[in-house]
């Protein structure tokens, strides 16, 4: 969108100097010519004009909708990838308590060796698959740069703005 309005403006710029051309022309000769081309050429040169500002800020407008939008979408990914973390570490905290609980069974002699082993090896993979998912989803969201202070301070004020 914004190439095409660009594209425009520049076949305006072009354009513009073919009027320009046009009124210098009659200027130039002699006073007996008929006036309608020149005045014709300086009318359509005013409507070039005018149209060339408004590509302006019609351009300047959606250059800036395109960057709130890409905005809007990365902390919406962010979003995304806060919530994910904070499940996966809740999911790691659940265990980590269930892991505890079985080892204050064991000492209080209510599980066996054998029992307390296997439900630890269960534990210890489930624990390390989940620490690297988290790891990997840190990593991307660090990538994203999900914890910049400037995205964060963006997402305040999108909170905020919300009935």
């Amino acid at each position: 969108m914004v190439l095409v309005l660009l594209l425009l403006q520049a076949y305006l710029l072009l354009s513009l100097e073919d009027s320009d051309a046009e009124v210098q022309k009659f200027l130039k000769q002699r006073r007996g010519n008929d006036p309608r081309p020149a005045f014709l050429a300086a009318q359509v040169y005013r409507l070039k004009k005018w149209s060339l500002v408004c590509l302006c800020l019609l351009s300047v407008l959606c250059a800036r909708i395109s960057y709130l939008q890409a905005e809007e979408a990365t902390v919406e990914k962010c979003t995304e990838y806060f919530t994910e973390i904070l499940k996966i570490q809740k999911t790691r905290q659940l265990l980590q308590h269930g892991a505890d609980e079985m080892m204050r069974r064991y000492k209080s002699g209510n599980l066996t060796k054998i029992e307390l082993d296997s439900t630890l090896h269960v534990w210890y993979i489930t624990e390390s698959r989940l620490r690297e998912q988290v790891t990997e989803i840190y990593d991307v969201a660090y990538e994203q740069k999900c914890f910049d202070e400037e995205l964060n301070e963006s997402r305040r004020t999108q909170k905020g703005n919300a009935p």
